[in-house]
């Protein structure tokens, strides 16, 4: 039953991921058409419904690369224990991180659509004003996140513990996001469903050694 439910992590995780950036995208969008210094707080009160569910969604997709990523370590087996526990580690970190970034900017968009102008400035002041924990959340767990991903790719493309093709997807996923974001609208959704790729090469061939 356990192992069933980390391939079904694998194969999940990143489709809600992607799913919420696609549901983002029209806060996204709206953002970039408005001006000023405000312009992110208007943002969140024109599409409130893209930027509450889609942190829902991201919120769950974090919980399940939490599952993925024990997934990962499962495939990699006793035999490769250490490489399982960094990427494992890193992975589980960078997530857990992230799904608290995400739960704090839910709960954010939630008091920004019921507050007025002056009062949501003051509520972002006031959550955004921890240094450290605004540093966790924007710079080290995407970066505990990429670092899992990068050595997970790595581990599969130089070794044969994992299906090469898991690490060109994820590469291939990563330039993507990070390529083409600011010019190709839906590029972090098309990327982060190319990275999925890389976790459903994992689970396939996971599922094939049941």
């Amino acid at each position: 039953m356990y192992r069933y439910l980390l391939l079904a992590c694998l194969f999940a995780a990143p489709l809600a991921f992607a799913g919420g950036l696609a549901l983002m995208q029209p806060q996204i969008a709206a953002l970039q058409a408005l001006e000023g210094s405000d312009r992110f707080l208007r943002s969140l009160a024109l599409e409130p419904d893209s930027w509450r569910n889609s942190h829902i969604l991201l919120s769950a997709a974090a919980l399940l690369y939490i599952g993925a990523a024990l997934g990962v370590v499962a495939k990699l087996g006793p035999a490769h224990g250490g490489f399982g526990a960094v990427i494992g580690t890193l992975l589980i970190a960078g997530f857990a991180a992230l799904l608290g970034n995400f739960a704090l900017d839910f709960v954010y968009g939630a008091l920004v659509t019921s507050l007025d102008a002056p009062a949501a400035s003051a509520a972002r002041s006031a959550i955004t004003s921890d240094f450290a924990g605004q540093l966790l959340f924007t710079q080290i767990a995407p970066a505990l996140m990429l670092a899992g991903m990068l050595i997970l790719a790595l581990t599969a493309l130089i070794t044969n513990w994992l299906p090469r093709l898991t690490g060109v997807f994820i590469i291939g996923g990563w330039a993507i996001v990070i390529g083409l974001n600011a010019t190709l609208p839906y590029a972090e959704v098309i990327g982060h469903l190319v990275i999925g790729l890389g976790f459903w090469m994992v689970a396939l061939k996971a599922s094939d050694e049941a």
